[in-house]
């Protein structure tokens, strides 16, 4: 796998997963993740053109692979590198390759999109990045991320490039979810799109995202990502080693009634289950979904024939959720009981055509009489901080708002909360990992931009979220 940038493609490039976004066709895409380097690299790639070449087989369906990177391994092949050296170059244009910032510098990005561009991949999606599970915080701090905005603006710069984004929908706090979208309008603002979701279970929350973007105005293509369950995977997601991926308590009780079952039986419940959640997400409006756990020929092949099925099965959105309803017997898939959804009477109806949904009000805003007091401080003592030299009266930054030396200072524009204090040093926004509670991915205190989201709201400033792209800061 190198010496990829120098396989540069002149030709005319088309891009048929655009074609079908745009022209309304359902999609399927099969998640691959790119393997660790202790993996003999032949055999890799001989794996994967085996299931690139089952995945494009594939009737009924418009199907074709996501290729992620970064996902599990501390030390993998890169994605871009990964899908250069293995597939077909005349159906790259059908494939979705992900760039991590994890681990990776703004300059290793650059040179990852290069690989990428030069590899005639078209359809490219960055992400910051997961921490590593076990990670502290200091360990953490340590790695360089580059933000997935970061990452969106220099694909802007690249001819023919159809960029996407991600969000975690899955958030049950006012400040955590509204967090999630101020950053996903961001993500469009620097060039994304389409969108890809975390995974979760919670039908009311796809639809919830459907809704808000829809009632915006904002009709760009989802894609929601759906996990095909093993017992495996169900202990490493409660062991909380697929960070942003969540299972409800009552969602819990189901699965460990199922993990009693058969062999046969529990692949029963999961392809059922899986039907049902793809039909939904169909008539939920979304443009296809990404399918993580069918990573080998044989079992990709069952899953879309499954998929394919259930789409000819539901045929209206009443039919679908009478089955839905019955199937999971009106299971809680909310983490906890005082969860906030942004939208009442999900899941009784599809979007109204007639009218606009009226979202739900944030409530009062929840900060303590010490943060308003903290931000008025600092909002007196450093009113014009970013238009001045990062290093003026930073010793008083360092007291009042833990400024960590940035090379631009950007308290003004974050609610003078120095965006560095983030463990990955993100600045325009939270990551894939929060937890739906508002705890940071890696260490036990809130999000920082939940404390943003919930600074603005008591400043009634939410829009200001959304407005600007925010320097790194590195």
């Amino acid at each position: 796998m190198n010496d990829l940038q120098l396989e540069i493609n002149f030709s005319e490039r088309q891009n048929r997963f655009r074609e079908l976004l745009g022209q309304g066709e359902f999609v399927l895409l099969i998640e691959n993740s790119s393997p660790g380097r202790d993996n003999d690299p032949a055999a890799a790639g001989e794996r994967l053109a085996a299931l690139e070449n089952a995945v494009l087989g594939l009737e009924n369906i418009h199907a074709s692979l996501a290729i992620t990177d970064r996902s599990f391994n501390v030390d993998s092949w890169r994605g871009a590198e990964y899908a250069v050296s293995a597939l077909s170059k005349e159906n790259r244009d059908r494939h979705v390759v992900y760039l991590s910032g994890r681990d990776s510098t703004r300059d290793e990005v650059a040179d990852l999109i290069r690989i990428a561009v030069n590899g005639g991949m078209c359809n490219l999606v960055p992400a910051s990045g997961n921490a590593i599970p076990g990670d502290t915080l200091r360990e953490c701090r340590r790695r360089p991320f580059t933000e997935s905005i970061e990452t969106l603006r220099m694909l802007r710069k690249e001819e023919g490039i159809f960029a996407g984004a991600t969000v975690n929908p899955f958030q049950y706090t006012p400040y955590t979810l509204m967090g999630q979208y101020f950053k996903l309008v961001k993500k469009f603002n620097a060039g994304a799109s389409f969108v890809v979701t975390q995974a979760g279970w919670d039908m009311l929350k796809l639809q919830s995202l459907r809704w808000y973007f829809s009632g915006r105005g904002l009709y760009y293509p989802m894609i929601a990502r759906l996990i095909l369950l093993t017992p495996d995977k169900v202990e490493r997601i409660l062991a909380g080693e697929y960070p942003g991926v969540n299972i409800s308590p009552d969602f819990q009780k189901i699965l460990n009634k199922e993990l009693h079952y058969s062999v046969t039986q529990f692949e029963a419940a999961q392809y059922r289950r899986l039907e049902l959640q793809a039909a939904g997400c169909r008539l939920l409006g979304f443009s296809g979904i990404q399918l993580a756990g069918a990573e080998i020929p044989s079992r990709a092949k069952i899953a879309a024939e499954r998929i394919a099925g259930a789409l000819r099965e539901f045929t209206s959105f009443d039919q679908w959720l009478e089955e839905y309803n019955s199937y999971l017997a009106r299971t809680e898939m909310a983490p906890f009981s005082s969860s906030f959804y942004l939208y009442d009477r999900t899941l009784r109806r599809p979007y109204p055509k007639e009218e606009i949904p009226s979202a739900n009000e944030l409530g009062e805003p929840r900060v303590s009489g010490f943060e308003k007091f903290g931000y008025e401080v600092r909002s007196f003592l450093f009113p014009r901080a970013d238009r001045q030299p990062a290093s003026a009266g930073r010793l008083l930054k360092k007291l009042t708002a833990g400024c960590r030396t940035c090379r631009v200072c950007r308290l003004p524009k974050s609610f003078y909360i120095c965006p560095a204090n983030c463990p990955k040093q993100l600045a325009n926004g939270p990551c894939g990992g929060v937890k739906p509670n508002g705890q940071c991915e890696v260490s036990s205190g809130e999000c920082i931009f939940s404390r943003m989201v919930r600074l603005a709201h008591w400043r009634g400033e939410l829009s200001t979220l959304e407005d600007e792209l925010l320097d790194s800061g590195k």
